[in-house]
């Protein structure tokens, strides 16, 4: 990986400042709260304290100001956070060659999506998150791990500069990539196979799906069965159908 460079980042919200705080207290370089919180941020006010870090309690007006946002449940906190790593061939090659699923989006890059995403691979035991340039550019945002709820702070996240050459790579170290389609010839029924061996789940943007060729690189094509009331799902509640899946073929 290369090396990375550090920035700020801004999380807000109960769970996902808790995570924050939890996994990585030591990039804490500011923190806010409303007042019925400061019990339980003695230890980390005291860390930062030592650290000469900036804290204070603030109003809720204010805090909707620091956070850019009133989904802040009273906890705002601005990390030194490294930037997004890009994704080795190398880290390609390893995880198809250990059990266990990871994700690619690729054309994803609304942070609700992100982060709801994120949320459910945490949940589920997902290992790591592939993002290409729009999912990259936004999934240390305010937006994204709010909504994360902290599965943000569990996942390895790595910017993937080329889907296909991705998925190619994956599949020549021998895991298997199962693209997740609308018109997918396997439905999830037929997953099971896939269950013991490694897994790229590969989910593309709403408005414009997988890019062709991405799609006909992988190893299975897969659809979601409905009805034809709309054409698709959202790709967050798509995503987590198919892990699911994936977890219980």
């Amino acid at each position: 990986m290369p090396s990375e460079t550090s920035r700020e980042q801004t999380i807000c919200g109960l769970r996902a400042v808790q995570a924050a705080l939890q996994v990585r207290p030591e990039r804490v370089r500011r923190l806010f709260f409303s007042p019925d919180h400061e019990r339980e941020l003695r230890p980390i006010l005291a860390q930062l304290a030592k650290r000469h870090g900036i804290f204070r309690t603030l109003p809720p007006e204010e805090l909707d100001r620091v956070a850019g946002s009133r989904a802040h449940q009273g906890l705002v906190a601005v990390l030194d956070a490294p930037e997004v790593p890009t994704l080795a061939r190398e880290t390609v090659e390893r995880a198809a060659r250990e059990p266990g699923i990871t994700l690619l989006l690729a054309g994803v890059g609304n942070p609700h999506n992100v982060g709801a995403i994120a949320r459910t691979a945490a949940f589920l035991g997902v290992r790591a998150l592939w993002l290409t340039a729009e999912g990259a550019a936004v999934v240390r945002s305010a937006a994204a791990c709010r909504t994360a709820e902290g599965g943000l702070e569990h996942l390895l996240a790595a910017k993937c500069h080329d889907a296909l050459a991705a998925v190619r790579a994956y599949v020549q170290a021998g895991g298997c990539a199962v693209a997740l389609a609308v018109r997918g010839e396997k439905s999830l029924a037929e997953l099971a196979p896939y269950r013991a061996k490694p897994v790229l789940l590969v989910l593309g943007s709403e408005e414009q799906g997988l890019d062709p060729a991405v799609e006909a690189a992988c190893s299975a094509r897969v659809r979601i069965p409905g009805t034809a009331a709309v054409e698709s799902l959202n790709v967050g509640v798509a995503a987590g159908i198919a892990l699911a899946a994936l977890l219980e073929a």
